[in-house]
């Protein structure tokens, strides 16, 4: 028997569900109410709920019109539409209250229903389906307000055929968060329609399993990305609010991943409440994240060094720096990673000034590709190539294997030595950084080593090097002593300056992509240079002026 492509099985089982017998297939007995109705803690935004009453939906960095039938959207983006058929938005306009809101959520619920007979697209996306499933069971209390027993029942058949469709799904080929949101789905919908525990219980043991799997000793996540580790821990918490409101015992698991997460959450978050721009991340919502750690329960600080992650956290007189000193997620958890490997971030206070660009939600492939490019980090580039391969499909291709760092503290001073091999292949190089942070945390010095493996000559001799400094839009910047060296401003007046040694110092621009849905304008500072047979150093510092 001749090999099928890759893709063929996949092909013929969406053929397959898109198909009435399909259909008929997903067809049992109608639930008449429900079980338990897990709680939703969580505020929504009145601001976006009012807007879609009005008529417009935002997301993914998207606004669009949904007057008529908004299920028929014609070029669309696939993030937008993933985060409408969601349902994720029905707490939104809950939050405005009254009357409107119920009538607008039954109307949308009866039209997706009459519009989604086939199971396909990205409606049916497991991760879509989950998200919508928790959205309707968390909500029928408003979508069931003045609601007629007609529509009802067919919510009820909707919602049994979905939980059916949902239970072939997962765990299928899903990995990383969408795997644990699909299951998150399994546990709102078996606590909510099914009348035995075992369905339940199944997929509590998937959920256990899972987290081993996931969530690693020191709390970090197995994609590297923390959005993801803050997405993940809110749904670890609804998960566990499920079960104590439905009073069922809730896995150690599940409670072990809580308190070993949300100080991994304290461990990205700057000064100013965001959390640090790594792999698909942008600052975030400061109050929202101050409630997703109330909510955990978890009081643990954080680590000043995540081994398992990979990442350092080097704090001291008020100032931060958040280092990726880790190799990037291996094969399938890496559709979050970026090429930004021992890439930093360091602030003041509250002040943030030295920033990775972030990323833009709902970008096209090229604005996501570039966001993803070793150069919108601050770290070194060599040749205008990426640390890691970015491929097509959203993965990583050749990437970094030999990352490692050491952390030496002494008198309240902390520096930390890394290194990585993701330029061997190209140009027989290692990059070395090594990050010294004073006591006073007035006092930042760098050093970036590009030398070749074992004391070999580098084959990259006569390439351009640059290292990379983005700068937050709060800051700004002038090149002073005769562009020897330069000057930071940060946004509450604090002076800092910025020298360096082994490269030219050159002022650029940047783009960043840190305040969600927002692309501003920024300076960026670059040392450029040449490689030589034997490598090249380059020494740099900050103080504060």
């Amino acid at each position: 028997m001749a090999d099928r492509p890759a893709d063929a099985g996949g092909s013929l089982k969406s053929l397959w569900y898109a198909s009435p017998l399909y259909k008929l297939a997903l067809a049992g007995k109608v639930p008449q109410a429900f079980v338990a109705v897990p709680p939703d803690p969580w505020p929504g935004d009145g601001l976006r709920g009012n807007a879609m009453l009005a008529g417009e939906f935002a997301a993914a960095g998207r606004t669009r019109g949904i007057d008529g039938d908004p299920w028929q959207q014609d070029g669309a983006p696939v993030d937008w539409l993933a985060e409408l058929h969601g349902f994720g938005w029905l707490r939104d306009i809950k939050e405005v209250g009254g009357e409107e809101p119920a009538r607008f959520a039954a109307a949308m619920v009866d039209g997706w229903m009459a519009a989604n007979t086939k199971v396909s697209g990205v409606a049916w996306r497991a991760d879509v389906l989950a998200s919508r499933v928790i959205a309707w069971i968390a909500n029928s209390a408003m979508i069931f307000r003045g609601a007629d027993r007609t529509f009802i029942e067919r919510f009820f058949r909707s919602l049994a055929m979905q939980r059916k469709h949902l239970m072939r799904l997962v765990p299928g080929d899903l990995a990383g968060a969408a795997l644990l949101r699909g299951i998150k789905g399994l546990v709102y919908a078996h606590l909510a329609l099914a009348e035995r525990d075992g369905p339940l219980q199944g997929a509590l043991q998937l959920l256990t399993r899972e987290i081993s799997r996931q969530v690693m000793p020191d709390g970090g996540q197995c994609e590297r990305s923390p959005a993801v580790q803050v997405s993940l821990l809110r749904d670890l918490i609804d998960i566990r609010g499920a079960l104590l409101a439905a009073h069922k015992e809730i896995p150690t698991a599940v409670q072990s991943a809580i308190d070993r997460m949300a100080p991994m959450v304290r461990f990205f978050r700057h000064g100013d409440g965001g959390l640090a721009l790594f792999n698909d991340t942008d600052e975030g919502d400061a109050s929202a994240i101050d409630l997703l750690l109330a909510r955990s329960g978890a009081s643990g600080k954080p680590l000043t060094h995540a081994p398992h992650s990979g990442f350092q956290r080097l704090s001291a007189g008020g100032s931060l720096v958040l280092f990726d000193a880790g190799a990037p997620p291996p094969k399938p958890n890496d559709a979050h990673a970026h090429a930004g490997t021992l890439s930093f971030e360091f602030s003041v206070g509250k002040e943030r000034m030295i920033v990775n660009c972030g990323a833009l939600p709902g970008a096209d492939d090229a604005w996501r590709r570039a966001q993803r490019t070793t150069a919108a980090h601050s770290t070194a580039v060599i040749d205008d190539t990426n640390s890691a391969e970015l491929c097509d499909d959203g993965s990583l291709g050749a990437r970094p294997e030999k990352v490692g760092s050491q952390r030496n503290e002494a008198d309240g001073a902390i520096w930390v030595e890394a290194q990585q091999d993701g330029y061997l292949r190209n140009f027989g190089v290692i990059h070395k950084r090594r990050l010294y942070l004073a006591a006073a945390g007035n006092d930042l010095r760098g050093e970036d080593a590009f030398v070749g493996e074992g004391g070999k000559r580098v084959k990259g001799g006569g390439k351009p090097f640059a290292i990379r400094f983005h700068l937050h839009p709060d800051t700004k910047v002038s090149l002073v002593q005769n562009g020897a060296s330069a000057l930071i401003v940060l946004g509450n007046g604090q002076g800092w300056r910025f020298r360096a040694s082994g490269a030219a110092l050159v002022l650029g621009d940047s783009i960043y992509l840190g305040i969600g849905g927002q692309m501003k304008r920024i300076e960026q500072i670059v040392l450029t240079g040449t490689l030589q047979p034997d490598g090249a150093i380059v020494k740099w510092g900050l103080t504060r002026v």
